[in-house]
């Protein structure tokens, strides 16, 4: 019995961390289609608000809507 709920335990926190690995993942640009990055480096220039949060998209993205 006791293995059984290790292997239940296991499973649950595996289960979890997949979940956040997912939700994690960045947002791409509704414009140039690429991802969306958290830090400004000299690929990722353009500020782009989403909620609350900034991201930075490319340097030739004009973020116009289509």
């Amino acid at each position: 019995m006791k293995n059984i709920a290790r292997i239940v335990i296991a499973l649950a926190v595996v289960s979890a961390g997949a979940t956040f690995a997912v939700a994690d993942k960045a947002p791409k640009c509704p414009t140039c289609k690429m991802e969306l990055s958290a830090k400004k480096d000299k690929a990722h220039t353009v500020a782009v608000k989403i909620g609350k949060k900034t991201f930075y998209c490319c340097a030739g993205c004009k973020m116009k809507k289509k």
